[in-house]
């Protein structure tokens, strides 16, 4: 970003010279009208050392998120693993519920027919 400066010679310069921003010199430097903002943000170049230093960060930020990622993928993986356990599990308490109905059934009715078949036996002796 520039500015603009009173000129230390107006008959060869004009009434103002433009510098960069950041060469202003409040103790050698004169600001040349109202259209100058010292509040406003220096607009530079980033300089090799800011530059290597945000890409060292960058590249610190894509390990972790890579490591992140992998975490995630083993997680996922435990979780399913988990999952087809607890279903096993389910399935395999299903199979004893299913047999042990069975098997109750099973009972009930030969106690039915035992039961049925002694009323007439008794019917017939009395």
């Amino acid at each position: 970003m520039t500015i603009k400066i009173v000129s230390t010679d107006p008959a060869s310069q004009g009434p103002f010279v433009v510098i960069n921003k950041s060469d202003f010199n409040p103790d050698v430097h004169e600001l040349y009208g109202d259209d100058n903002d010292l509040g406003a943000p220096t607009d530079r170049a980033p300089t090799m050392a800011e530059l290597l230093a945000a890409r060292d960060q960058l590249l610190e930020r894509e390990r972790e998120l890579a490591a992140e990622k992998d975490r995630v993928a083993e997680q996922a993986q435990a979780n399913d693993a988990e999952a087809q356990r607890l279903r096993d599990e389910a399935a395999g308490l299903q199979a004893a519920k299913d047999a042990a109905a069975a098997t109750t059934q099973t009972q009930v009715a030969s106690a039915t027919a035992t039961a049925t078949a002694e009323k007439p036996a008794k019917a017939a002796k009395a």
